[in-house]
């Protein structure tokens, strides 16, 4: 026992000398990866301890090979128990992982198993270190749009560096909650925290630490709509980052400052110059999220320059990089993006589904993406005529909106300015001094605005509830007692997925029905149709839509023979002069084709395969007057259900054989899927 302490005793200076130097060389290995890196390769890998691998990671990070750096931290791990130097790896590994890989829920698992060990630890390394695994949490939260669980981690590294009276954590742990307050914006607070950070960046010297603050500071004065101050801070930054040679930041000022001249059309010619200078880096950089959000902005100016179709081949491209990635908060802004596009171009409909991806994450997304989407929500439900959906989404994007007006941030913010810019005579102070008043006046504006906003919000929601009324008062005789589609993709919800499979029926003679006897007495027959069907043990319930009858059922021993059944019973109904009408009738089976943990709106995509089948099965001969398709995956997740391009993802699986589509008993060869697409 007594030999035990007694190494303990000499092994913990060396522990401590560990602990302290290995800062400085992650620091080192930044500033000249290259060399560090070929330095180090040049030893023998024997030679190497775990401090040697963890300075071979951060090298190989800084230089984007993602695979020596990978196989660097993992010899780590395995080069040393020491709870300190496992920490360090977890978190390095982490960073591998969220920023090569962009795998952010895989990074997370990595910092857990840091925290893990750093917990209880109370010297000052691990303190230190573990401060800085709780602000990796809070970027990673606010990438997967998860902001109300981004913040606390923010905060608790904050207590933490306060705790350790540690002036370089203290000054990260501020500029990381002061962007996630702004993004939020909570402006008071952001305020609060960035004029603490300058005072330390300032006295620490911290050169990167001003970048990012005149960073921070400019979006924060695009959130308030002064452009020009904007531009100063964002100007400030981008000369920063490139005497630091900080490529992916510098990239990103770019980004904003494009971005900011968007605001204006007459500075669309400026945008396009820094726009188009940040893709070609970001593809130097083999960078694909800065690739994405590059091209997420350059939708933004096609949309400025009134290039709809351009615009939107961007949006698709930044979506599908950020969908790749895993990048939520991006993700969403694309979606919106590409939805506004959408309701400008009548496509309503589309627009509404490409939203409801986002309904459930909403209420954890960052204040600014909220009022977007309750307000973009708004104008769509309107435009279908959704008048209680769009007044209450018009409330909530009014009560976001006055949140934001009401901040006092441009004069807090001007505060910080002064502060950042300090004068150097009377000249340039009066200067300044008038750039206060005019930011007062502007805030006192805005706010009177939100006032009058507020009102109007009052004045449309008594429009809104008298179309409502009135149209609900115009459609309540003629409207069968069938649920809208949205209710009725929630009612499947409470039912167990692996039993359920849905039945579309439909004829390719519709508009001609139309013409010859009306709307209503289609939509009669189909509500007869459905009282027959009332309290069948296998029917749980029903839906009309674009001129086809949906039904919900519990799969059986014969799904062949119920749906055969179910076709006859609606056939009997027909009018004698209809009796040879031509049906279609697909079976769906959900779990198989959507997985176990399916969501309500993936649903809409099976419309899209119903069109697609009608399509395919145009040639093929008719049986009793009549299509019996239904739809069968080889494997889980076999296309993209969520995405735009439904159809065409289909119709690659249908040609793989990844998909199935059966025809009155006859699998269909693939030669019948090359199809116009």
């Amino acid at each position: 026992m007594l030999k035990r302490a007694v190494l303990l005793l000499l092994l913990l200076p060396l522990c401590l000398q560990a602990s302290t130097a290995l800062p400085e060389r992650l620091l080192a290995a930044g500033r000249d990866a290259e060399q560090v890196s070929n330095h180090l390769l040049s030893q023998p890998a024997e030679a190497l301890t775990a401090e040697d691998w963890l300075i071979l990671t951060e090298a190989q990070r800084r230089l984007r090979n993602k695979e020596a750096a990978m196989d660097a931290v993992n010899r780590a791990l395995q080069s040393s128990r020491q709870p300190y130097l496992q920490a360090y790896a977890y978190l390095l590994k982490a960073q591998v992982y969220g920023i090569l890989y962009r795998d952010t829920a895989i990074a997370i698992t990595q910092l857990e198993l840091a925290e893990r060990l750093l917990k209880q630890a109370e010297d000052s390394a691990s303190l230190t270190l573990y401060s800085e695994v709780l602000q990796s949490f809070a970027q990673a939260y606010n990438q997967l749009g998860d902001l109300p669980r981004a913040l606390p981690y923010a905060e608790q590294s904050l207590t933490l560096a306060l705790r350790q009276q540690n002036s370089e954590a203290e000054l990260n742990a501020r500029i990381i909650l002061g962007r996630l307050l702004l993004q939020n914006n909570a402006f008071g607070q952001a305020y609060q925290q960035l004029q603490q950070a300058l005072v330390l960046a300032t006295q620490l010297q911290d050169n990167e630490a001003l970048a990012s603050i005149h960073l921070r500071l400019g979006m924060a004065y695009r959130k308030i709509e002064d452009y020009a101050q904007a531009l100063v801070h964002l100007q400030h930054a981008k000369t920063r980052y490139q005497a630091l040679n900080n490529q992916s930041s510098y990239v990103y000022t770019l980004i904003y400052i494009g971005e900011t001249y968007l605001e204006d059309a007459a500075t669309a010619r400026q945008a396009a110059e820094y726009l188009q200078e940040a893709l070609m880096l970001a593809h130097q950089q083999d960078d694909a999220l800065r690739v994405a959000v590059v091209k997420l902005a350059l939708g933004r100016l096609a949309v400025l320059q009134q290039q709809p179709g351009l615009a939107k081949d961007y949006f698709i491209a930044a979506m599908q990089l950020f969908r790749q990635q895993n990048i939520q908060t991006y993700l969403q802004e694309t979606h919106l993006a590409l939805a506004e596009l959408l309701l400008q171009q009548n496509e309503s409909l589309q627009a509404a589904q490409l939203l409801a991806e986002h309904a459930e994450q909403m209420p954890q997304a960052a204040t600014y993406l909220r009022y977007r989407y309750h307000e973009l929500t708004s104008r769509i439900a309107a435009t279908l005529e959704q008048w209680p959906d769009a007044y209450q989404h018009l409330l909530q994007a009014s009560a976001l909106k006055f949140q934001q007006v009401s901040e006092q941030s441009a004069l807090q913010l001007d505060i910080l300015n002064k502060e950042l810019n300090r004068a150097s005579s009377d000249n340039q102070l009066h200067n300044q001094l008038q750039q206060s008043a005019q930011q007062l006046q502007q805030l006192q504006r805005q706010q009177q605005l939100a006032a009058v906003f507020c009102a109007i919000v009052s004045l449309l929601g008594l429009v809104f509830a008298a179309l409502w009324w009135r149209a609900r008062n115009r459609t309540v005789s003629a409207q069968p007692v069938l649920s809208d589609w949205q209710q009725f993709c929630q009612r499947l919800q409470h039912h167990p997925s692996d039993k359920l499979w849905l039945l579309a029926i439909t004829t390719p003679d519709s508009l001609q029905l139309k013409r010859r006897y009306g709307e209503q007495p289609i939509q009669q027959l189909q509500h007869q149709f459905i009282q027959q069907l009332t309290g069948s043990d296998t029917v749980l319930t029903s839906c009309f839509r674009d001129d086809v009858l949906w039904l919900a059922l519990y799969q059986t021993a014969d799904n062949n023979g119920q749906q055969q059944r179910l076709l006859q019973q609606l056939r009997q109904l027909l009018p004698a002069s209809q009796a040879n009408l031509s049906l279609l009738s697909l079976a769906l089976p959900v779990a198989e084709l959507l997985g176990a943990n399916w969501r309500a709106d993936e649903l809409a995509a099976l419309r899209e395969v119903l069109w697609l089948s009608l399509d395919c099965c145009a040639k093929q001969p008719l049986v009793q007057q009549q299509w019996q398709l239904s739809l069968h995956s080889q494997q889980p997740n076999a296309c993209e259900w969520r995405s735009n391009l439904v159809r065409q993802d289909v119709l690659s699986a249908l040609q793989l054989g990844e998909l199935s589509l059966i025809c009155n008993g006859q699998t269909l060869a693939s030669a019948c899927f090359d199809l116009q697409r």
